[in-house]
C-alpha cells in the first residue's frame, strides 16, 4: 500500500509543530522554579548614574540605607553603609538581605566584583560595583554577615593601596550603560590592563573584544576561561605598542598560584587598541610556570579600614 505524503502535508506539518511545543514545554518543565527566575535587565532607564566618588560619599552618608541592585539577575537586597573613606563599606541590614546576597554569587562568598545599582531612599539610582567577600569588621547584629563588604563607584580607591581598582571601574562602566563607550576610548596602555581585570572577573566576552581579530581567539578565550584568578603589578611601556607586567595567576580548580612575566602587543585598528593574541599563549597553564611563595593577597585588594563599623 502506498500512502500519498502529499495529501497528508498539512497533518504531518501540524504534528511536527506540536511536537516542537510539547518539547519547549517539556525542557520548562524541567525547572520548576524557572517562572521564579529573576530577569536579566535589559533596559536602558535601569542604568544608574555616573557619578564620582566625591559626589556620592555626600549622598550616601555613614548609616544610611539603601538598596543594592544586581544588574545582571535583578535580585536586590538592602544595606547600611557603616564606613569607608575611599568607597564605601556596607552590611547587609538583615540576615535576609545576607541571603539574597549570597544567592547571587551562587551561595559561595567571592572577591569577584559586580555591577550592581545603588538606589538612594529618594529613588536616585547610581551605577556602581560590590564584591562578595565578608570581611574585617561588622556590627549589624542577627544580620548573619561575618564583617562588612565593599561597594566602589566612579574613580573610589581602595583602602590600603589607595588606588582606583579597574575591574570594579569595568563593573560601573556597564552599570551606567557606558560600557561600549569606555572601552572603544581606551589607550594601549589602559587596553591591557582592562583585558587583564576582565580576564580575572571571568569576563569573557568583555576581553573578547580587545583583542586584535583572529581565526584562534574563540580557541584562547576558552584557555584563558581557566584562570581563575590573576593578579597584575605595574604594567611598564617596552615600546608605543609593547607591555611587560609580572602577573600571579591561580587556574581554575588549583590553589597553586605561579608567577609569569609577560609582554604584551598591542595594535592600533581604526581608532581603537587591540591586542595580539599570539602574546597571551605565555598566559595559558603549562608555560613558564614558576610557583609563587607569596601568600594570598585576596584580602589586600579592598584591604581593611581601621576603626569601628
Amino acid at each position: 500500500m502506498i500512502i500519498n505524503i502529499y495529501k497528508y502535508r498539512m497533518a504531518l506539518i501540524f504534528a511536527a509543530v506540536l511536537a516542537v511545543v510539547l518539547s519547549i514545554i517539556y525542557f520548562l518543565g524541567l525547572d520548576r522554579n524557572w517562572e521564579k527566575q529573576p530577569q536579566i535587565i535589559e533596559d536602558s532607564t535601569q542604568y544608574g548614574e555616573f557619578l564620582s566618588w566625591a559626589e556620592v560619599d555626600e549622598l550616601f552618608p555613614k548609616k544610611c540605607e539603601v538598596k543594592v541592585l544586581d544588574l545582571k539577575t535583578g535580585w536586590h537586597f538592602m544595606v547600611q553603609r557603616r564606613g569607608g573613606t575611599y568607597h564605601a563599606d556596607v552590611q547587609p541590614l538583615t540576615a535576609e538581605d545576607t541571603k539574597i546576597m549570597k544567592k547571587i554569587y551562587n551561595d559561595e562568598w567571592s572577591w569577584k566584583r559586580r555591577s550592581i545599582i545603588v538606589q538612594l531612599d529618594n529613588g536616585r539610582m547610581i551605577a556602581a560595583s560590590m564584591n562578595g567577600m565578608p570581611h574585617g569588621l561588622g556590627n549589624i547584629k542577627g544580620n548573619e554577615f561575618n564583617g562588612h563588604f565593599c561597594i566602589h563607584f566612579k574613580d573610589s580607591k581602595t583602602h590600603g593601596s589607595r588606588k582606583v581598582d579597574t575591574a570594579h571601574q569595568l563593573m560601573i562602566w556597564r552599570s551606567a550603560g557606558l560600557l561600549d563607550q569606555h572601552l572603544s576610548s581606551l589607550t594601549a596602555i589602559d587596553t591591557v590592563d582592562v583585558f587583564l581585570a576582565a580576564v580575572d572577573q571571568g569576563e569573557i566576552i568583555i576581553a573578547g573584544r580587545l583583542l586584535d581579530t583572529g581565526s584562534r581567539n574563540t580557541l584562547l578565550l576558552l584557555d584563558l576561561a581557566n584562570i581563575d584568578n590573576i593578579q597584575s603589578y605595574d604594567i611598564t611601556s617596552v615600546d608605543e605598542n609593547t607591555f611587560q607586567t609580572n602577573v600571579r595567576l591561580i587556574y581554575q580548580n588549583s590553589s597553586t598560584a605561579y608567577n609569569k612575566n609577560l609582554l604584551i602587543e598591542t595594535i592600533k585598528r581604526d581608532t581603537n587598541w587591540r591586542i595580539k593574541s599570539k602574546s597571551l599563549i605565555p598566559m595559558l597553564k603549562g608555560y613558564n610556570e614558576i610557583p609563587s611563595s607569596s601568600v594570598d593577597s585576596a584580602v589586600f585588594e579592598e584591604d581593611l579600614e581601621t576603626g569601628s563599623l
